[in-house]
């Protein structure tokens, strides 16, 4: 210490004592650089954070703008395949109202907008207008794939004309074309698109009405299975085997056609809960005939009254469908041998002197086309079509009904006479067939509406709505269309012995096919 220090001048150890060491003045300058560190650094972290935000929120202002300014983009859907078209709404079906007393289940009729349909079915080719023959000639059972159950009433054909192939071959082979089939398509497409949600079809008397609509799709060899058609098939199936049985449903018109639809639905899927159905809706049928054969309004058994041809026309059909879908109820052949009788006894009878007249009882309205072409086309169904009591009245369907064929000044109850007319000359065959066939093609297609349905002709008795009386319209129609292949042309072996026992088959709900729920 000495050696750094004056003698002269005078040392202070308090001084000494206030000196800092190293360690504290390292110590210092190390706070010292940190605080200047972190001076240096918090501007800028502060402007980051700053300038980060400000570019968040500038962004999300700009997207909602953009967002905002982006028109909405509206998506429509174009019906290709198997596109569910919109259903209508529900529609609170009324009390069925009892039909006038008359010879027609004739019903009225708005419009219902149908996408036009572009088809690639194989029934569209171009067809000859060869007239049929009546005999068991036609081989297109052979290219059939419609599964049909056994029956001892049609001959193994009989829905032979229903597939793909089939239609084609039958269109071709007796007189249809290429235009009428492409126009039973748009009709199939406008009665699928107006098919009530629960599977029915029409706001009052849905029984007769899902009936005709049905035996419509299945005539053009439908089924649940259907690529196009399936669900609606599947539905009706499902809602007409399930309605509960009155025998009073369109004073026995609509009962008629719903059990007419249910056995040739079980004839071509062998589905058992329609077989049930049928067998229930067939016992009805065939306690309410009359003593002598007929039928009429409710089934009333009272054949003095009234025996009433137009309601027994949809009856027999229903007859023969139960029968050559292998139906076993009791009584179901007497009940066909008891129609045949009263038919073949009433060719002849009437008041003016012509067959078939509207009241059996009391041998009115025997000249009326419509029930010439009922009387006539049931005898061919039930095999009967050469008999004796026939040999006059074709050729009175085709005198009168050819002359009268016409959409612009029909006659009364003319469509509903024209659906029977145009089976019964197709059976026929022939030079009346073919002359038939031009005509009814024409004015049948001539008249459809670009929707694909058709409204009813001239004048009817029936109550209906708008809308379900374009449904009645367009099924007979389209039935009539369906007429090349639905029953092919045969005569042999139609009610001959019992109704046949159901081979073993796999039915489509053995097959995987939830039809019914």
């Amino acid at each position: 210490m000495s050696e750094y220090y004056d003698e002269e001048e005078e040392y202070d150890e308090d001084y000494e004592s206030t000196l800092l060491s190293e360690e504290e003045i390292f110590a210092i300058q190390e706070e010292y650089r940190r605080r200047r560190l972190v001076e240096s650094l918090i501007g800028p972290v502060i402007s980051t954070v700053f300038h980060v935000v400000l570019i968040v929120i500038l962004a999300v202002f700009i997207t909602d703008k953009y967002k905002e300014e982006v028109p909405e983009i509206e998506v429509k859907m174009e019906e290709v395949e198997e596109i569910k078209i919109e259903e209508p709404p529900p529609v609170e079906e009324p009390v069925p109202e009892e039909i006038e007393n008359t010879d027609t289940t004739n019903p009225v009729l708005t419009t219902v907008a149908i996408e036009n349909v572009d088809t690639n079915d194989a029934a569209l080719e171009d067809t000859s207008d060869e007239a049929p023959s009546t005999e068991d000639d036609s081989t297109v059972e052979a290219v059939s794939d419609v599964t049909v159950s056994p029956s001892a009433f049609a001959s193994p054909n009989v829905f032979g004309g229903r597939s793909a192939a089939g239609r084609a071959s039958s269109v071709s082979k007796f007189g249809g074309n290429k235009v009428g089939q492409e126009r039973l398509l748009k009709a199939l497409y406008w009665l699928k698109k107006v098919q009530n949600p629960n599977g029915s079809w029409g706001t009052s008397n849905p029984q007769a009405f899902t009936g005709l609509a049905l035996l419509t799709f299945l005539a053009h060899g439908e089924t649940p299975t259907s690529k196009e058609f399936g669900t609606t098939v599947r539905k009706a199936m499902e809602w007409i085997s399930n309605d509960p049985i009155s025998k009073r449903h369109g004073n026995g018109y609509g009962h008629a056609i719903k059990t007419y639809a249910i056995a040739e639905a079980y004839a071509m899927t062998g589905v058992s809960l329609l077989e049930d159905a049928m067998n229930r809706s067939i016992r009805v049928v065939i306690d309410g005939q009359q003593n002598l054969g007929c039928f009429t309004y409710g089934y009333s058994l009272d054949e003095a009254k009234k025996q009433d041809l137009s309601v027994a026309g949809w009856n027999y059909q229903a007859l023969k469908a139960a029968y050559g879908a292998g139906c076993e109820e009791k009584g179901l052949t007497n009940a066909i041998y008891k129609g045949v009788e009263w038919l073949k006894g009433k060719a002849a009878q009437s008041d003016v002197g012509k067959g078939f007249p509207y009241d059996g009882a009391k041998g009115k309205g025997g000249d009326k086309h419509t029930m010439r072409a009922v009387g006539v086309l049931c005898l061919q169904l039930y095999g009967e079509g050469k008999a004796d009591e026939m040999k006059d009245e074709i050729k009175r369907i085709a005198e009168y009904d050819l002359s009268k064929l016409s959409y612009a000044n029909p006659p009364s109850e003319s469509l509903y006479g024209w659906y029977y007319a145009t089976q019964a000359m197709f059976q026929q065959g022939g030079n009346e067939w073919k002359a038939w066939n031009r005509k009814f093609q024409k004015e049948i297609g001539d008249n459809q509406h670009q929707e694909g349905y058709w409204v009813y002709p001239g004048k009817w008795h029936g109550k209906m709505d708008d809308l379900t009386g374009k449904i009645y319209a367009t099924t007979l129609c389209a039935l009539m269309l369906t007429v090349y292949y639905r029953y092919l042309p045969s005569s042999k072996g139609a009610i001959g012995g019992k109704a046949a026992k159901k081979e073993k088959k796999k039915p489509m709900e053995e097959e995987g096919l939830d039809l019914i729920d």
